[in-house]
């Protein structure tokens, strides 16, 4: 069963991450480099949408990815790299200041999102809560490459590919969704072998079971 998380649950960075064909590549961190110094790295490599990269992406990336870990200095960071101008915060999300703006109609123009079904309750899936999901993963000629009963997540972690981290919010309880990813938001031009061909549109049927804190 664990094999058949990967491709959704956690692919390695690159493949979750859309570079636009065009960006180039941070500038490799020097062996001295500060907790901001991460941050920018770390922002830079993400480039999640305009507001920046948010708060939980960054530390889950710091984590798993330049094997920091130490939340009060990262705390304090976020706060420096805002109050002396390095960082641009919007809400929980944080940009570097000096680079543009990226802009979402790149990314999300092609993301389609159709509720079959209504959720329940008041509670609506948001970044930051831990959900709970059944799902199907389809190609366009309706292979299924991919499918979960129950499959937990961090939303808006990074723990998924940006076409989850974005098309799942504001479900909720029962509510079933089909999204339509295009590559760039889904596993881009490398694809994810041997199932997933390069430059793949993905077609995922989910269905909220659970939303926690």
């Amino acid at each position: 069963a664990g094999e058949d998380h990967q491709r959704c649950a956690m692919p390695k960075m690159p493949k979750v991450r859309s570079d636009g064909g065009n960006t180039k590549a941070p500038t490799p961190l020097k062996k001295n480099a500060t907790v901001l110094d991460k941050i920018v790295y770390t922002i830079r490599t993400l480039r999640s949408g305009p507001k920046g990269s948010s708060r939980a992406a960054i530390s889950k990336y710091l984590q798993t990815e330049l094997e920091y870990k130490n939340p009060s200095a990262f705390k304090l960071a976020l706060k420096k790299g805002v109050s002396n101008g390095t960082l641009v915060q919007d809400g929980q999300s944080f940009r570097v200041a000096v680079d543009p703006i990226i802009q979402a109609e790149e990314e999300e123009e092609s993301l389609r999102i159709d509720d079959v079904k209504d959720g329940c309750g008041d509670k609506e899936a948001s970044v930051g809560n831990k959900v709970t999901v059944s799902y199907t993963g389809k190609l366009d000629d309706g292979t299924v490459f991919d499918r979960s009963t129950s499959f937990a997540f961090l939303l808006g972690g990074g723990d998924v590919i940006k076409g989850w981290d974005r098309g799942v919010v504001g479900m909720k309880e029962g509510g079933k969704r089909k999204l339509v990813v295009p590559p760039k938001l889904g596993y881009g031009k490398r694809g994810s072998k041997p199932d997933i061909p390069p430059n793949a549109t993905l077609h995922f049927t989910i269905t909220m079971k659970k939303i926690a804190e």
